[in-house]
């Protein structure tokens, strides 16, 4: 039986807690086992083509943004056409998720940050787009694996309470109980058998491609593509939303997120009833 690994990235910042203003942004990327080799060395040519440490993870921040270690805007320019091209090519399959946090929170009954304080479930409440967002993902991820007959792992890239988080949702998302439908949830258990949290100098070019991929919707997902004009960043999204589903970011609605968390006709989510 033939495996297949989902990469995971996010953009943002996911506490409905923080970052107000901003979308959050999740992104899985499928690459099958007999892909992920001539992917990942066809990326490596490509850092040392522009002189990038192929010893360390390419972080798209750091190479395009950071003061004390980004390329040059020619040098950035031609990367990024460069990278255009290799998204385009690759046998990849890309999932972008994003969540509007006021829609969230006005989804959930929330009415200020003060609702997120007192119990430990209300305290939850601010990690609930992540919880959604990876349900889907896992979802997607477990029907491309029914598609195949392959088995699936995820990796993903550590990040502070991300591994908690993730493995929360994980389970949630495997509950025959839980939100997801109960076909979903056991399709989910079957096939997503492994799981690995990646630190943040670990070495692979599925979660570098992911990164990128991450890093480019973001831009596109907060309307600020043009801030990056001068390196054309936006030559990278062209090739990404040609990859995607629906050739779109997957944005939740206000009944998407009433359902999955089960929010009834009052409108508000059961514990911001409790004193």
């Amino acid at each position: 039986m033939n495996h297949s690994t989902l990469f995971l990235d996010e953009s943002g910042k996911s506490s409905l807690a923080e970052k107000q203003n901003e979308p959050f942004v999740l992104t899985g990327v499928i690459l099958d086992e007999n892909e992920i080799t001539p992917v990942e060395g066809f990326f490596n040519y490509i850092k040392r083509k522009y002189s990038i440490e192929t010893s360390r993870p390419f972080h798209s921040y750091d190479i395009f943004e950071n003061p004390t270690s980004k390329l040059s805007t020619i040098k950035s320019k031609s990367l990024i056409e460069t990278l255009s091209d290799f998204i385009s090519i690759i046998p990849i399959k890309i999932y972008i998720i994003s969540i509007d946090k006021s829609l969230f929170k006005l989804a959930l009954g929330v009415k200020n940050n003060n609702d997120f304080k007192g119990s430990t479930e209300r305290k939850e409440m601010r990690d609930y787009p992540y919880r959604i967002m990876s349900s889907f993902i896992f979802k997607w991820f477990a029907n491309y694996l029914k598609k195949t007959e392959n088995i699936g792992q995820i990796i993903v890239r550590l990040k502070a309470c991300g591994d908690y988080q993730l493995l929360k949702s994980l389970n949630l998302a495997k509950d025959l109980k839980g939100p997801l439908p109960k076909q979903t949830a056991k399709l989910i258990r079957d096939r997503c058998t492994a799981i690995c949290f990646a630190e943040k100098n670990f070495l692979s070019g599925g979660l570098e491609i992911t990164d990128l991929i991450s890093y480019t919707s973001f831009f596109h997902a907060r309307s600020a593509m043009s801030t990056m004009h001068g390196i054309k960043l936006n030559l990278c999204w062209a090739q990404i939303k040609k990859r995607l589903p629906a050739k779109a970011l997957d944005e939740l609605d206000e009944a998407q997120i009433k359902r999955f968390f089960k929010v009834g006709q009052d409108g508000v989510h059961k514990y911001l009833k409790s004193t």
